[in-house]
């Protein structure tokens, strides 16, 4: 049951694009010189109003005109000033500011990024309230990710699965910017959701990890396989990333297929903790 209870960890490293994006928070750090990355500013905090200098109203102008110029972004733009018109004037401001700091403004897929990690920060617990079709949009839009990484690359795949950094997301980002969108809009309705419904639910039980257990197997993964899911465990010998990233498809198909009283559970425990991470 200890290695089941990790699952949440499993959990939150895959549901990375708004609750968790942060995959592409880290991959567009590597994908920068080291040297760089390590004087690249935290995203700004939305929850802290941040004035604005005249140079940084300027700035932010042309971040909102590189947004204006990706129509998908503009999507989850849009709807974040609609749903969240604070955060999203103290995230650009915050943005602002870190362009005239460091004289460099980051690419559209960047600002989209710091975007996103933010407003994570600031609001991501509320996804946890959200209600079940909310909630779960999140994961079928990760599942649409993880499909389409496969076809991409699939160490690539692994790599997201995993919540590792590593070279590549920056260009998957920049060819894939509708799903993107998609993904950070799912996470930012579930959010919304969570503030105006404010679903209650329990902590998952024993038995709902079992569940999950159990079906992964019906599934036909191997006990290596579900090992390496739920907590991580290396496997030996090790799993190639071709049957990796098969199996990560199948564990979001499985979460996705549980009654849904346990996968609501599990959902919402899973996106809770990776807020607060």
């Amino acid at each position: 049951m200890k290695n089941l209870r990790l699952a949440l960890l499993g959990l939150a490293a895959i549901v990375a694009l708004l609750l968790g994006a942060s995959f592409l928070d880290r991959a567009f750090r590597t994908d920068q010189p080291a040297v760089e990355a390590t004087r690249t500013p935290a995203p700004p905090d939305a929850a802290t109003p941040i004035p604005q200098t005249e140079a940084a109203t300027a700035a932010r102008r042309k971040i909102e005109a590189s947004v204006a110029e990706s129509p998908d972004y503009v999507r989850f733009f849009d709807r974040l000033r609609l749903v969240f018109p604070s955060e999203y004037d103290t995230i650009l401001n915050g943005l602002a500011l870190q362009a005239t700091s460091t004289g460099k403004q980051g690419s559209v897929d960047e600002i989209m990024a710091d975007t996103v990690v933010a407003l994570r920060r600031a609001d991501g617990v509320l996804a946890a309230k959200a209600s079940d079709q909310a909630l779960g949009q999140i994961f079928i839009l990760q599942l649409g990710e993880m499909r389409t990484l496969a076809q991409h690359d699939v160490h690539l795949c692994v790599a997201f699965l995993y919540g590792a950094s590593g070279t590549g997301f920056l260009t998957f980002a920049a060819d894939h910017r509708a799903l993107i969108a998609d993904a950070a809009i799912a996470g930012l309705d579930a959010m919304n959701s969570g503030r105006m419904d404010q679903i209650q639910r329990s902590t998952p039980s024993d038995g709902d990890f079992q569940a999950l257990d159990k079906a992964l197997t019906e599934k036909g993964l191997s006990r290596p396989e579900i090992e390496a899911l739920l907590d991580g465990k290396s496997a030996d010998p090790p799993i190639a990333d071709e049957r990796m990233c098969v199996a990560g498809q199948t564990y979001l198909e499985t979460l996705a297929s549980l009654a849904p009283p346990v996968r609501a559970r599990l959902y919402g425990l899973a996106v809770d903790i990776l807020a607060k991470s």
